[in-house]
């Protein structure tokens, strides 16, 4: 059996979709702060990705922006809060 790359691109949609499901409820629910930054960190990366596969999949390169964009944002709002959490100030 050949898998086409539009079924590759569904499946990886899917899998990402799915991988949501764990980090979201962590940022809920996470019994500590850390657990829910960390998982609102994870919820960026994936929301990124799959930004990107249905970038890739609909050949928009605006959507690779936005995915670049929430990645970039993503990684900067958890450092600023994991330093505001050690240290008690942002700068």
């Amino acid at each position: 059996m050949i898998i086409t790359l539009e079924q590759a691109d569904f499946l990886a949609l899917v899998v990402m979709v799915v991988a949501l499901v764990p980090s979201t409820y962590r940022v809920l629910y996470g019994p500590t702060l850390p657990d829910r930054i960390a998982a609102s960190d994870a919820v960026g990366n994936v929301l990124a990705m799959i930004f990107a596969l249905y970038a890739f999949q609909g050949q928009s390169i605006f959507l690779m922006d936005v995915a670049m964009l929430l990645s970039i944002i993503s990684f900067v709002g958890t450092v600023i809060v994991a330093k505001y959490i050690d240290t008690g100030e942002v700068l």
